[in-house]
């Protein structure tokens, strides 16, 4: 839920970014694009079976300097099959750069390379080819994989060279299962003195072979095919960057037709028990933009016209963006090199399955309560606090101060008063129910009060984009469900809208506590993860533990120094019974 921000604090790295940032719609065209952010994406692993969750972490930079970029707020993250076809989509969040997020690989995923791809929504005035690519190997062991007869070469895969500035160091190239693991990183910047950094960790399985078979370790980042030059490179359309929120922009037409309606007033409401309300005005083109800020999650919006007797079509961008490239991606070749990996592998995620309501797991953390978009409301009422009244009208005239209701040829009408100046307001207010516009005062009278958690008051004049509104009356019912009001009177257009992913808690076991003696099992595929972890005067640590499988696996370490290097090492070990 939203938090109270300060907007003035952050400086953007180069004037140009903040004359885009306030500059009208004509002068967008302009396409002064001159800064430009650059993005890497690191996942926990290179191997995956479905049903497992891929964490991942992005870093976005200032692309002429490499430090950290403070301007984008949000990062599109999708995972493509080889016709572009997303198998899931993300929108994280960014601060200063930085962001962490997952996805949970469906069990009807089929076994194959997948695209990991990552981009901010500025990005989306370059080419596609400057996004973030990655590989990510899915096996579905519940359909057949037709093992193949093992090749004397592995299909070709390029992996990432390990940078000199960092090292790895364990105490020992073997384990046992559940034995405590140090890993200590080691930076050196310019002239080798120590450097500080931030860098992702990631400690996963792979097959045996991914040890001697270098063209195969580690993460296997994908080769495309660049564009000539950015001039040859034309945006569908002109971006802007997220700074605070997500936009949401699409097009108003005249109902039935490709003619643009200008001019027209917007609400988008967002409904629920902690309601989001919005409204844009459509420029000369019919375009409407919407910032929407700390929405997390999935859910539905609801669009609609000012005028209620206006007959328009609200037509929304997608999201995400619908260009690409041409990548060439190795095919994946499932051999007999695979088969004791993947028996294994397919049995400790039945044990995972079996056990997954008393292993921990990772935790989606819900957002924290925000304030509603007018903030702290002039007046509020909770009704059961209250004589419960069988009409609205009761509830209204009797202990709710500012809103005067008033009848004219029995039709229901408010009035508000301004309480800056003492006088009544000309208009009627905004009215909301559960965050939905109601255009008659009736519709409210004929609500049953008994439904009716909660009616904040804001007995002020109110300016939000292009619109006025004579104070607002905001109805809640208690599961913000539109309780009690007919769904015949519900008007304009739902639209699904993917919001910001909660933040997510990763767990894992430690056996130096009350768990070392737990007789659950524990057969991970990933042992450890972390999205930020500081390396100091050169120095880094992270302690794990390793869990019942055997076998190999690979660290991998991904980061950027504190002077703009990158940051990339790799280092396998083995857990043995």
């Amino acid at each position: 839920m939203r938090k109270l921000k300060a907007i003035f604090g952050r400086t953007l790295p180069k004037a140009s970014v903040l004359l885009w940032v306030l500059t009208t719609s004509s002068l967008v065209q302009a396409q002064d694009i001159s800064y430009r952010e650059e993005i890497h994406i690191h996942h926990d692993g290179p191997v995956y079976l479905t049903g497992d969750r891929v964490r991942f972490s992005v870093t976005c930079l200032d692309q002429s300097n490499h430090l950290l970029s403070p301007l984008s707020r949000l990062a599109y993250v999708e995972l493509l099959d080889s016709e572009n076809v997303p198998l899931a989509q993300s929108i994280i969040d960014l601060k200063d750069g930085k962001g962490k997020g997952d996805i949970l690989l469906p069990f009807t995923a089929t076994s194959g390379d997948y695209i990991l791809r990552a981009y901010t929504k500025w990005m989306r005035n370059s080419p596609p080819e400057d996004y973030a690519y990655s590989i990510v190997t899915i096996i579905n062991p519940f359909k057949s994989l037709g093992l193949s007869e093992s090749s004397e070469k592995p299909a070709t895969r390029k992996a990432y060279a390990p940078t000199a500035g960092l090292t790895i160091s364990t105490a020992s190239e073997v384990y046992r299962s559940r034995q405590k693991v140090t890993i200590n990183l080691g930076l050196n910047g310019v002239e080798g003195r120590p450097a500080n950094g931030l860098v992702s960790v990631s400690v996963s399985k792979v097959p045996d072979f991914f040890m001697t078979d270098q063209e195969n370790s580690g993460k296997l980042p994908v080769v495309v095919k660049k564009n000539p030059s950015q001039a040859s490179f034309k945006p569908d359309r002109h971006y802007l960057p997220e700074t605070k929120g997500q936009f949401l922009t699409g097009k108003v037409y005249e109902s039935g037709t490709t003619t643009p309606k200008a001019n027209e007033l917007i609400y988008l409401s967002i409904i629920g028990t902690q309601p989001e309300f919005y409204t844009s005005k459509a420029d000369s083109e019919g375009i409407i933009r919407f910032e929407i800020v700390d929405f997390y999650g999935q859910g539905e919006v609801h669009l609609q016209s000012s005028d209620p007797d206006a007959n328009v079509d609200i037509v929304i961008d997608p999201s995400f963006s619908e260009a690409f490239v041409a990548l060439e991606v190795p095919s994946l070749n499932i051999d007999e090199k695979w088969e004791s990996y993947l028996t294994q592998a397919s049995q400790n995620m039945q044990v995972r399955n079996v056990y997954s309501s008393i292993i921990p797991f990772d935790e989606h953390q819900p957002s924290a309560d925000s304030l509603p978009f007018y903030g702290i409301p002039d007046q509020k009422y909770y009704l059961d606090d209250y004589t419960r009244f069988p009409l609205m009208e009761e509830v209204l005239r009797e202990y709710v101060a500012g809103i005067f209701p008033r009848k004219r040829n029995d039709e229901f009408y408010f009035k508000m008063v301004n309480v800056e100046k003492n006088e009544i307001m000309n208009d009627e207010p905004l009215m909301l129910y559960d965050g939905l516009p109601i255009k008659k005062a009736n519709t409210i009278m004929e609500l049953d009060p008994r439904l009716v958690k909660r009616i904040d008051i804001v007995t002020k004049r109110y300016l939000m984009g292009g619109a006025i509104f004579d104070g607002i009356t905001s109805f809640h019912s208690y599961k913000g469900d539109l309780a009690g009001l007919d769904p015949a009177l519900i008007v304009g257009q739902e639209y699904s809208f993917v919001g910001v992913q909660k933040g997510a808690k990763y767990v894992f076991p430690d056996y130096d506590d009350v768990n070392s003696t737990s007789t659950l099992p524990d057969f991970r595929n990933t042992l450890y993860w972390t999205d930020s972890r500081e390396i100091s005067d050169g120095l880094g640590e992270v302690v794990f533990f390793t869990g019942d499988d055997t076998g190999t696996y690979l660290i991998d370490v991904e980061g950027i120094s504190d002077s703009g290097d990158l940051i990339s090492q790799k280092r396998f070990f083995k857990v043995e019974k």
